[in-house]
This record gives C-alpha cells, sequence and structure tokens, in this order.
C-alpha cells in the first residue's frame, strides 16, 4: 500500500516546491523534493521539510472548539456551523454584513482555500483590509511607473552583467535562486548586495553596501544624478518609451553624492562606483526584497529605484529589469471571487487595521472570522491588535494550531492541510501552476475551507449562489480561461506547467500598461494620490523620533527556518526555552556594555520585548535586529514594538520604521 504522489508547497514564498510525498496505508511517510519540477528540481527548504512535522503534530486541532464561560469545549461540525451562522444573521440584521470583518492573507496558498472571499461577498460583502503587511509599497510604486507588474524568469539573470540584490537576501528567503545567481557569477556578472545586514549567500566576489535602514531612495537618486552628469543614460530609451525625463533630470541634478553620503552613511566615492557600474556594464537586473520597503517612505522609494532601470534602458531587454513581483496569473485563472455579489463594501488600511477595528462606528466591527492567517501576531502593535480582536464581540479562526489568534477566539475550526485535500497553487514570484492532490484522508474531523463555507452558505439559504460543487468541479472552473490554451486539471495532474501568457523578459515589448503607454518617471496618477508627481526621497517616519532615547534602527527579518509565524510552535527543549535573540554589532554590544547571552530589554516607542544578546558582525553598527513570527505565547512577539503606522503607497506597513533602544534586564 505504498504510493508516491506529486505535490507542491503551499507556502507562501518564491517557489512553490515541487515535492514528492511518499504514502504508506494511508499515512505520510516522507516529503521530499521532486527532481522533475521544471523550477526547483528537487531541492527543499527546511520549511517544507516540517511540513511533516506539522502535518502529525500533537497540538493539532483535530475537531471544532467553541469557547463557554471562558473554557474550550469539543462541539460538533454542526453545533459549530449553527452558531456561527446565527451570529452571522443577527450582525447582518442589526448592523448590516461590514460589520464582519474578514480577514484572510496567503497563510497556505490555493485557489479554493481562498473561497472564503467569495462567500463573504455573496453574504453582502464585508469589512476587508486594505493594502498588504508585505508587498504594498513597492508594489503600488511599480503601478504607478509600468502600469502592471511583470517580470523576468529567473533563468534570465545569466543574460546580466550586473546584478542588484536591493534588500533581498535569496540564502534566506529564496535558495532556489541562488543558482542562477552563481552561475551568473561564473560567467562574469558583478553581484552587489545592498543591504545593513551583511548576505551570506556562496556567490564568489559578492559586493556589499550598506545603507542606513529607510535611506534607500536617497541612495538611488544619487546614483541617477551620477548618471545623468556623466551622461550614462540610454537616450534612445528615453527618447522613445520614458515620461517625463526631463523633469526627473531637472529634479535629481542637485542630489549630488555628497548629499546622499550623509543621509545614507557610505562615502560618496561608493556612490559614483555603484552608479556607474550599474550604468555602464550591463545588462543590469535589480531584484528587489521586500524589507526594504518596510517604511513611510516606501513608496517613493520603490520609484526612485525603478528610475534607474528606466534611465539606463535596462527595461524589457534580457537580463534586465526591475524585478519586484509578477501579476501573470490573472488571465489564467477565472474570477471565482463572487464580488458582483457584494451589496458594500469596507475597507480598512492593514498597517492600522486594529486601531481602525476599534474606532469604527457605523457600524462597529462585531465580528472577526480569520483565514489563512494570524493577525494577532503578525499585525504591528500588538498590543492594539488583541485590544481590537477582544472588542469585536466574535471571532471565529480557522486554522491548524491554537495560534496566538486562535487562542483569543469563540470559535476554533480545524482545517485540512494541503496533504487532505486538493488544490492549485501558484506563486506571485514564478510562472509554473502547481497540482496539489489530497494523498491522505483528513485527520480527525479536519475540514477543508471549501467544505467549511458551503455548509456555512447552506445555513444561510446561499448555496444556489455560492455553489454545491466538488473540488474538481470549482478547479475546473477557476481554470476555464487556462482551458482555452489547452490547460486543464488534467494536464495539472501531469505535472507542473508554465504560464504561457507569461513573458520571460518583463516589458519585452515596450508596451506600458500606463496613461501615456510610456514608462512613467512624471505620473499623473501620483498626483491625484497627493504625492509627488517624481520619484524623490523623503526620511523615514522614525528619524522624528528622540535619537538620544531611542539611538538604533530595529528590523526584523524573517527566519531562514520559518514562515512568519508558521512552524514556529513546533520548536521544543532548549531552543523553545531561550528568549528571542537580539541581535547586534559586536560595536554596539561594547558601547551598551553588553555580554553576549546577557538578557536584555528592547524598548520602542511602542512597547517592549525580552530577549538575549547575539553578536553579529554582519549588522551595522547603527541596527538592531530580532526575528519576526515567534508566537506571543511562547515569548516572542516582536510587533510589540513595530508602529501602525500606514505607508505612503499602497496602504504598506512600515515594521522596519522604528528605532529602539537596549537596556538591561
Amino acid at each position: 500500500m505504498k504510493k508516491v504522489y506529486r505535490s507542491s508547497c503551499p507556502l507562501d514564498c518564491y517557489s512553490s516546491c515541487g515535492l514528492l510525498v511518499d504514502t504508506e496505508n494511508g499515512r505520510v511517510t516522507a516529503i521530499k523534493g521532486d527532481p522533475g519540477h521544471p523550477l526547483t528540481k528537487g531541492k527543499i527548504c527546511i520549511k517544507a521539510k516540517k511540513l511533516l512535522d506539522r502535518l502529525y503534530s500533537p497540538d493539532r486541532i483535530l475537531y471544532p472548539l467553541a469557547r463557554r464561560n471562558g473554557v474550550w469545549k469539543r462541539i460538533s461540525w454542526d453545533d459549530a456551523l449553527d452558531l456561527w451562522a446565527g451570529k452571522l444573521t443577527s450582525i447582518k440584521e442589526r448592523y448590516g454584513s461590514t460589520a464582519v470583518l474578514h480577514h484572510d492573507a496567503s497563510g497556505s496558498n490555493g485557489i479554493l482555500r481562498g473561497l472564503g472571499s467569495r462567500f463573504f461577498n455573496i453574504y453582502g460583502g464585508v469589512t476587508e483590509p486594505q493594502g498588504s503587511l508585505c508587498w504594498g509599497s513597492g508594489y503600488a510604486a511599480q503601478l504607478l511607473d509600468f502600469g502592471a507588474l511583470q517580470m523576468h524568469e529567473w533563468e534570465d539573470l545569466l543574460n546580466s552583467s550586473t546584478i542588484l540584490l536591493w534588500g533581498r537576501d535569496p540564502a534566506r528567503t529564496n535558495p532556489h535562486l541562488l543558482g542562477h545567481l552563481r552561475r551568473a557569477a561564473a560567467g562574469g556578472a558583478e553581484i552587489i548586495s545592498i543591504n545593513p545586514v551583511r548576505v551570506r549567500a556562496g556567490i564568489p566576489g559578492l559586493r556589499h553596501i550598506s545603507p542606513r535602514p529607510g535611506t534607500d531612495g536617497a541612495l538611488a537618486l544619487a546614483m541617477a544624478s551620477v548618471i545623468i552628469s556623466e551622461d550614462l543614460v540610454d537616450h534612445a530609451f528615453v527618447a522613445e518609451h520614458v515620461h517625463g525625463y526631463q523633469e526627473f533630470a531637472s529634479s535629481v541634478r542637485e542630489f549630488k553624492p555628497e548629499r546622499a553620503a550623509a543621509i545614507c552613511g557610505i562615502s560618496g566615492a561608493e556612490i559614483e562606483s555603484l552608479a556607474r557600474r550599474y550604468a555602464m556594464h550591463g545588462p543590469s537586473a535589480i531584484l528587489f526584497g521586500y524589507g526594504m520597503q518596510r517604511y513611510a517612505n516606501s513608496g517613493r522609494t520603490v520609484r526612485c529605484i525603478d528610475a534607474l532601470a528606466a534611465i539606463t534602458g535596462n527595461i524589457g531587454i534580457p537580463g534586465g529589469g526591475a524585478n519586484y513581483v509578477q501579476r501573470h496569473w490573472k488571465q489564467f485563472f477565472a474570477d471565482l471571487s463572487g464580488k458582483e455579489y457584494a451589496q458594500a463594501r469596507r475597507l480598512f488600511p492593514w498597517p492600522a487595521l486594529a486601531r481602525h477595528i476599534l474606532e469604527a462606528r457605523d457600524p462597529p466591527v462585531r465580528s472577526i472570522v480569520v483565514t489563512r492567517s494570524n493577525p494577532v501576531n503578525q499585525l504591528p502593535n500588538t498590543n492594539l491588535a488583541r485590544q481590537a480582536f477582544q472588542a469585536a464581540g466574535f471571532v471565529v479562526v480557522i486554522d491548524f494550531f491554537m495560534t496566538d489568534t486562535a487562542a483569543g477566539a469563540d470559535l476554533v475550526l480545524p482545517c485540512t492541510t494541503f496533504l487532505e485535500d486538493e488544490d492549485i497553487v501558484i506563486s506571485s514570484w514564478n510562472n509554473y501552476a502547481n497540482y496539489t492532490p489530497a494523498v491522505i484522508e483528513p485527520l480527525g474531523e479536519c475540514r477543508s475551507e471549501l467544505s467549511i463555507f458551503t455548509g456555512l452558505a447552506r445555513r444561510l439559504g446561499l448555496l444556489s449562489i455560492f455553489g454545491d460543487l466538488q473540488p474538481e468541479q470549482w478547479l475546473r472552473r477557476a481554470l476555464a480561461p487556462a482551458a482555452e490554451l489547452g490547460i486543464t486539471i488534467d494536464t495539472l495532474r501531469r505535472g507542473p506547467v508554465r504560464n504561457p501568457l507569461a513573458p520571460k523578459v518583463a516589458w519585452e515589448n515596450r508596451v506600458f500598461a500606463t496613461p501615456s503607454g510610456k514608462y512613467e518617471l512624471y505620473s499623473s496618477r501620483a498626483i491625484e494620490m497627493g504625492l509627488e508627481p517624481l520619484p524623490v526621497y523623503r526620511q523615514p517616519a522614525s528619524d522624528g523620533e528622540d535619537r538620544e532615547k531611542y539611538p538604533y534602527c530595529l528590523i526584523t527579518p524573517h527566519h531562514r527556518d520559518f514562515t512568519h509565524s508558521q512552524f514556529w510552535n513546533l520548536e521544543s527543549g532548549e531552543s523553545l526555552a531561550r528568549l528571542p535573540e537580539v541581535e547586534m554589532h559586536p560595536e554596539a554590544g561594547a558601547m551598551m556594555g553588553l555580554n553576549e547571552g546577557e538578557s536584555v530589554w528592547v524598548e520602542s516607542p511602542g512597547g517592549r520585548l525580552q530577549g538575549i544578546v547575539k553578536f553579529n558582525s554582519d549588522i551595522s553598527p547603527g541596527v538592531i535586529s530580532v526575528f519576526q513570527g515567534r508566537w506571543i505565547s511562547r515569548g516572542g512577539g516582536v510587533n510589540v514594538l513595530t508602529p501602525d503606522i500606514v505607508s505612503d503607497l499602497g496602504d504598506g506597513s512600515c515594521y522596519y520604521d522604528c528605532r529602539c533602544r537596549v537596556v538591561k534586564n
């Protein structure tokens, strides 16, 4: 009774790794990389290996739970769905449908796992977060510049002569990219990391530039100033495909390297060298990370960096690009969201969601439903987030575990993992669609999100609109546009399929989706949003904090072994007993009189967190780093320190726009 299934990792990351899942007698025995996957080629990271531990964790919730008089009680699915349906009915009758807030993210990717949004649109339309805790600012910036979102395939890096890893650490977040980078380096490409933390990626000759956090826009404008003053501009590309060049050139002429050096903390000579390398040794590619746009000025910052690609003609050519994210899948799948049924909709900016929940009056938020996310852990300003969820009235969480969010809920419903139901998984950073079969029966009484919302729709009399379909029928409906290209669920069951609508080189046709049809250095849409029409630098919001009291910049990066808050609960023993590590440069530790391993408090204007000192010479002396994601209930909760301010574009998060101090325990 042994069998091997082809599948794909559902985690929200760059790769959606191809997997081989071994089963025996109805039980998963191993999860390995699929050598036949065209992108990941058999290599998987430690997070994918943890999927098996998560599946059979003794802490996994296997039955519906309701809080009664402060105590969790196991209840039946009928009772759980009846309770929930009754609450939704009474809330809608009294307050209207927007008194319900649906918090959904990408903790488990899958077309069918997102059908909760369809239910809530058919329910009448609810309150939803707007923007992003992850990529919102840069996303909105590239919409202004390009009009849409495209990126080059990873293999195209072999055509690059210069590659800027701007805030990107592939060793931690994108290991499958490393092979392409190493081959590019072996072929003569120079790879440069721009990051307040030195990247250790095993790339020969990797050059490191360390600007102060939040000053990347100033660095980019100074580079543009050098490129323009030394006439390193691609005038032919600019004349035909760029709108607003003369205005931009005039605006950056006085943004000299010396000026940026004082802002960024790197020398003017280094800025000049970087500008010349990028402009003179092309094709040149920029690979964005996401930490560098987690500041109040970050939309402007990404526009400044994008401008470098535009003025040097590194757009639409092999080996070039300003690679942030792609949205090529929109034409591949049908829209199942049911947004046409929503009669009302209310949007709150995601980074300030807790504040808006507490301030909502017309109507107040009387229920929160959480799917595929852990907002109490992940939202900025944890103390306010807890208050907001406690004040909401009736909180429902669909999850695998009793997360920080689920622990404060009224109803917790256990859902299946990707190994227990079928779906299709895609990524916003590559062009392969992957089928994930159900390889075992659901454990305990776990149900898929599709099954849960189908049952809820039936109780509310909405099933005829929602759709009473089996998973395969839903997937065929989703794939209707792809079927016209010859791609069906049967095709995907045979193996991963590349999206034929996705270009290998972004903007190769040089036709942009902007009002002018060109790349827009000067954007009238930006004016409509209350912003400057041209890329400009504005200092980070945290620069206004008391620097004597809070002398350090706090960053909260991803840990290599975890995806946001996922898998931290699987830690045990010594690793769990330790406090979170507070990483700092040894020079900073010496100035504070600290020893490695010493217990300290990290304090920001928002709160304080206890941790232990870890010296790391890869971190700039003015920076403190604490990994994000560790559960509050397990000694973590770094977002107690982070601010709930909203970025200049895209309603993006500003986690890194945070100053702090470190004091002995």
